[in-house]
Order: C-alpha cells, then sequence, then structure tokens
C-alpha cells in the first residue's frame, strides 16, 4: 500500500518537473531573468555616456523637440518640460529612475527623437520605418533558408560530386564576401550601367500613393532583397550540408536504402526532416533581428527602414532611438530564443527531459 501511495505522489511532481509542463515553466523564468539583464544593461549602457562632451541632456530624452514658433509662451513650454521630467522620473536619483526607466520601456515608452534627422516620439518612428525593414529582410531571410535547405540537402545528396563542389564554392564565395561589396557591385551593374533598377530605394517611390507607390516600393526592393539573399544563403546551406552528411551515416538511412526506397524520398522524406532541426534555432534568431535591419544594405541601397535609421541615429546623436531600438531587438531575440527552445523541447523529447 505505501509503494502505491508513494507512486500516486511522486508521479504527478516528477512530470511537471521533468516534463513539458516544468520544461516550459524554466525557459519562462529564464527568459524574465536575461529580459531584466538586458533591460539593465541598456539602462547602465547609455547612462555612462559622455553627455558632457557631446553637450547632450538626458534630461531631453522624453522630451517633444518644440516648434520654433511655440517658442513665444516659453512659460507654457517650461511646465511642461518640468510636468514630463516628473512624470518620468528624470529629477529622481539614479536608482529610482532605473524602475521609472523599467516602467518605461516594457510599456514601449521610449522618449522622444532628439537627433536632427527625426522628430516626435521614439515608438511612433519605430513602428513608421519597421514595415520596410519586416518587408525587406523578411522576404529576404524567408527566400534565404528556402534555397539553403534545399540546396544543403541536394547537395549532401550528391557529396562529391560537381553539383556539390560548385553549390559549395558559390555559397562560401557568397558568404564570405562583405555586404557593401555585393550591395555596391549590385548597383554599380543594374542601376546605373543597365539602368534597371533605381539607385536610391526612397526617392525613386516617395512620391507615389497608392497601388503605384506598393508596386515602386516592391521594384525597389529587388536589388537591396537579392544583396541580402546572397549573403545569407551561404551560412544557411553550410549548416544544412553539414548535419545532412551527418544524418546520412545513421542506422535507419541504411535501413531505408536497403527497404529499397528511391533516393529522392530518403533524401527529402528523411534526411530532410532530420537535418533541419538545427535550423529552427537559426531561422528563429535571425526572424528575430529583422527589426534591427541590415544597416550596411538598407544605407547603401537607400531603403527606409530601421537599418537606415539607426545610423542616422548614430550619425545625429539620437540616443533615445538607439535605446529603444537596441530594447526592442534584444526582446525580439530573448522572445525568439525561448520559441525555438519550446520547438525543441516540443519535437525532441530528450531536450525537455534533460
Amino acid at each position: 500500500m505505501y509503494a502505491h501511495f508513494k507512486l500516486y505522489k511522486v508521479k504527478p511532481i516528477y512530470f511537471w518537473v521533468v516534463g513539458f509542463r516544468g520544461f516550459l515553466l524554466r525557459r519562462l523564468v529564464t527568459m524574465a531573468i536575461v529580459l531584466i539583464a538586458v533591460a539593465t544593461i541598456n539602462f547602465l549602457l547609455f547612462q555612462v555616456m559622455p553627455f558632457t562632451v557631446l553637450k547632450i541632456n538626458p534630461g531631453q530624452w522624453f522630451l517633444p523637440i518644440v516648434n520654433p514658433s511655440a517658442r513665444q509662451n516659453a512659460a507654457y513650454i517650461e511646465a511642461e518640460r518640468a510636468k514630463i521630467i516628473a512624470t518620468l522620473g528624470l529629477n529622481l536619483p539614479l536608482q529610482e529612475r532605473y524602475f521609472v526607466y523599467l516602467k518605461a520601456m516594457f510599456t514601449f515608452n521610449f522618449g522622444y527623437n532628439v537627433g536632427s534627422a527625426l522628430t516626435g516620439p521614439v515608438s511612433a518612428t519605430i513602428l513608421r520605418f519597421a514595415p520596410y525593414t519586416i518587408l525587406l529582410l523578411g522576404s529576404s531571410t524567408i527566400a534565404a533558408f528556402v534555397i539553403g535547405i534545399f540546396l544543403g540537402v541536394y547537395s549532401a545528396g550528391r557529396r562529391g560530386k560537381w553539383q556539390d563542389k560548385t553549390s559549395f564554392v558559390t555559397s562560401l564565395f557568397f558568404f564570405a564576401m562583405p555586404s557593401f561589396w555585393i550591395g555596391t557591385i549590385l548597383i554599380l551593374l543594374f542601376a546605373y550601367d543597365l539602368k534597371l533598377f533605381p539607385p536610391d530605394a526612397a526617392v525613386s517611390f516617395s512620391s507615389y500613393t497608392g497601388v503605384a507607390y506598393i508596386s515602386h516600393v516592391l521594384y525597389a526592393m529587388i536589388l537591396p532583397f537579392c544583396s541580402l539573399t546572397l549573403i545569407s544563403v551561404g551560412g544557411v546551406y553550410l549548416i544544412m550540408r553539414s548535419t545532412s552528411i551527418d544524418v546520412t551515416t545513421e542506422d535507419y538511412i541504411f535501413m531505408a536504402r536497403a527497404k529499397g526506397l528511391k533516393e529522392r524520398v530518403i533524401l527529402y522524406k528523411h534526411i530532410l526532416r532530420n537535418a533541419i532541426l538545427p535550423q529552427v534555432t537559426n531561422f528563429a534568431l535571425s526572424i528575430a533581428f529583422i527589426l534591427s535591419g541590415a544597416i550596411i544594405t538598407e544605407t547603401i541601397f537607400g531603403w527606409p527602414g530601421l537599418g537606415y535609421w539607426s545610423y542616422q541615429a548614430v550619425v545625429s546623436l539620437d540616443y533615445p532611438l538607439e535605446q529603444g531600438l537596441f530594447f526592442v531587438i534584444a526582446v525580439m531575440v530573448v522572445v525568439a530564443n525561448f520559441t525555438a527552445d519550446i520547438l525543441y523541447g516540443f519535437f525532441d523529447p530528450r531536450i525537455r527531459s534533460g
């Protein structure tokens, strides 16, 4: 009887601790700790900036830039500034301002742009230019993973043959090339020599509206899309090829060949499905970094995404925009890593039980 009672009591606790629910709970706690740590580092990083040298007042971060025509009402402006400073705790000691900062960050109140390039709330700036980055980086990331995964499996199935050698050298070449070099070559060849695409994306579609605007945006996106896809597909291909080669040595692959299954079925049904698991984390982190934008690529092609405006924030000393972008990117990476861990635990029971 005691043995049955012990089994009844211990079994539910055991499955809660080492089962999927316990695995999920541990990951949630870890994610919360990492988010707090990232927010703290982001806070301290911008507190030690040499503001006196750069002549920037941190108290202005959360203050909107006043319209020059409203300078006549100086008393009202100063009253509003004082009110906002008191509301956001910018007049408080460092340790108290830290908790005000945490509340502001986790409610996505990033303050106001203080640089010379942009005005208005930082959150509005991110929402305004994020769609351009999501469109460009999202489409190129998906294309790179689809091409890299299937090309990697195909190359592994023809290991040592000319198809494998050609795809390996080509992918490695574009993977090793810097993004600014590929972008410059594409602009010189297709924009200036052949005149097929615009050299400055934003200029080419900024004057259009409606359906014409959408078509010109997609047309101007072709060159930066190709540039990002070329430099991204190599990394996916190399990982997929390596893991696919490892899977081909497994016993169940030899058994499948012994059963007389077609090589195409073995390649895309057995090898692909088992070699694709390491790409889950890779894809999740790539999606998470979308909002960071491809700074170099967007700047070269004049694509008005968050990557381009991140560069402008550095140039114009717009630290509230930088801080907001850093925090949003960090949150997306942590959440994406959490999602990848959950998918891993769902697909592979050994991970959630260990």
